[in-house]
């Protein structure tokens, strides 16, 4: 298999219920759907681009969490930002 996995998590408990290759992503999205029948609370955790990136270019499990948490801190602090950015529409005042 190769060291992109996507699993399957059961969400209240963290037990990774399923994990297979990113090339069987379609099985993973089979299984979860199976398990949220079942009632199951699930997740699924598959790599993004950037992170299939920089594990094929090496990154270790510590490189790959600073890069999660830097990606975390970029969004929170677009949220916390009192000006907002350019991009997003500012919230409506309209009632």
């Amino acid at each position: 298999m190769s060291n992109n996995q996507v699993r399957v998590i059961d969400s209240i408990s963290g037990t990774v219920l399923f994990e297979t290759s990113i090339e069987k992503m379609a099985d993973a999205y089979a299984f979860a759907t199976q398990m949220e029948e079942a009632g199951l609370d699930i997740e699924i955790k598959a790599p993004g681009l950037a992170e299939t990136l920089i594990k094929s270019l090496g990154a270790d499990e510590t490189e790959i969490n600073q890069y999660k948490q830097s990606l975390q801190d970029e969004i929170d602090e677009h949220d916390d930002s009192d000006y907002g950015c350019g991009i997003c529409a500012p919230p409506s005042t309209e009632k």
